[in-house]
């Protein structure tokens, strides 16, 4: 089973493809993930994973599409990044970025992305950095309020194709 860690910085994940650009993170593959296509064939990857990359890329949709690529039908691709609510998203700007909320890889978003019949959305989940923002009642009316209330979100989608 092959499975591919895209942008892995600190995240070395044994038994997986770790692919970074950066010479000062342990890694399998020096890869400059804004470089398409990617170097690895179609329908060759089993799982494919990313975690706080896509954002900082040039073309997310995009790199999307290039994991999409690469996986096979019925693989698994998860996606997880900061909400675009979330403190870091303000604190440290990155021009040109794609801001991620729940709402991001719905059915209308997959549609405006081009990818509605090659990846489902399978599960979503709130990652929260801490404990007791998962206590808050109410989330999805004081998110408008509360600047900061989700932390990461998680997407898993299934291969379609």
């Amino acid at each position: 089973m092959k499975k591919l860690n895209l942008g892995c910085g600190e995240d070395y994940r044994k038994g997986w493809i770790n692919v970074d650009l950066r010479d000062n993170v342990k890694s399998d593959m020096k890869f400059d993930l804004n470089k398409f296509p990617y170097p690895f064939k179609d329908n060759s990857i089993d799982e494919c994973f990313m975690q706080n990359t896509l954002p900082q890329l040039k073309e997310p949709i995009r790199v999307i599409k290039e994991m999409v690529r690469v996986t096979k039908k019925n693989g698994k691709i998860t996606i997880i990044e900061c909400h675009a609510t979330n403190y870091s998203t303000f604190t440290f700007p990155i021009p040109n970025t794609i801001n991620i909320t729940e709402n991001t890889f719905n059915e209308p978003g997959l549609k405006l992305f081009e990818l509605e019949d090659k990846i489902k959305l399978v599960k979503k989940e709130f990652i929260y950095t801490h404990w007791w923002k998962r206590f808050i009642p109410f989330k999805f009316a004081l998110k408008i309020f509360l600047l900061g209330l989700y932390d990461k979100i998680k997407f898993e989608f299934e291969v379609l194709k």
